[in-house]
């Protein structure tokens, strides 16, 4: 008569355990996500990626999901928050990863980060992104780094765009000859750049003069191809233009 308690006591126990759980999964169950700082994807997609599985549909699975860091990586995205409005509810906030620049390559635009890494290939160029241009082989696969038959044209281009970045420059393309020398156009200004495997000590001399002189509309030829530590940049004006 003990063991048959014992045994139904069990029962009661089990069953109480399993219609908590279905007590939980229904009231607790996601019914809205709402995504913020998504630029690579419509807020539906996004919301899609974080609703795979059945674990991620219910407020307190995900919760603990977050918390072991299970909730999905993803590759165009350094990190996110997520937050709980209601029981019923995921509030997701993104910081994605920042494009940097785009190389054009033959009708093809190849947007990346800072590490190299394509975010985004369009057939058409997204206004407002500067480019480099090539005609060194490229191929890519989206969220992996770029590749390029010349790896030492990769790491001038990502060396350049960083550095752009860093100092404030204002750019508009970046065209490469046959020897890898770099020419950069930023309004009506062209500045030899010539080809190094790091333009740091360029790039901090250029910014402020180039500030001015798109600032002041100037027009001209800027050589630091062989530019030198506190050395003088001369803005080289047009024939006629000497105002």
């Amino acid at each position: 008569m003990e063991g048959k308690l014992r045994k139904n006591r069990k029962w009661l126990i089990l069953a109480g355990v399993i219609l908590i759980i279905l007590f939980c999964a229904f009231l607790f169950r996601v019914k809205k996500v709402t995504v913020e700082g998504n630029t690579f994807y419509k807020e539906t997609e996004m919301a899609e990626m974080f609703q795979s599985n059945i674990l991620e549909r219910n407020v307190l699975s995900f919760w603990l999901l977050d918390k072991l860091s299970l909730t999905p990586e993803l590759a165009f995205v350094r990190e996110y928050e997520v937050t709980y409005p209601s029981m019923n509810e995921v509030h997701i906030k993104l910081y994605e990863k920042t494009i940097v620049a785009g190389i054009a390559y033959t009708n093809q635009y190849i947007y990346f980060d800072k590490d190299g890494m394509v975010l985004q290939s369009t057939e058409k160029p997204i206004k407002g992104i500067p480019l480099f241009e090539t005609k060194n082989l490229t191929t890519f696969t989206l969220y992996s780094k770029v590749q390029m038959e010349d790896d030492e044209l990769l790491s001038q281009i990502l060396n350049l765009a960083n550095l752009f970045q860093h100092y404030g420059i204002t750019w508009d393309k970046v065209q490469f000859n046959e020897k890898n020398e770099a020419f950069l156009y930023s309004g009506n200004i062209k500045v030899n750049l010539g080809k190094r495997e790091n333009y740091d000590e360029q790039m901090s001399a250029l910014s402020s003069v180039l500030k001015q002189a798109l600032q002041k509309k100037m027009a001209g030829e800027i050589d630091l191809a062989d530019y030198m530590v506190k050395g003088t940049v001369i803005l080289q004006r047009p024939q006629g233009n000497q105002k």
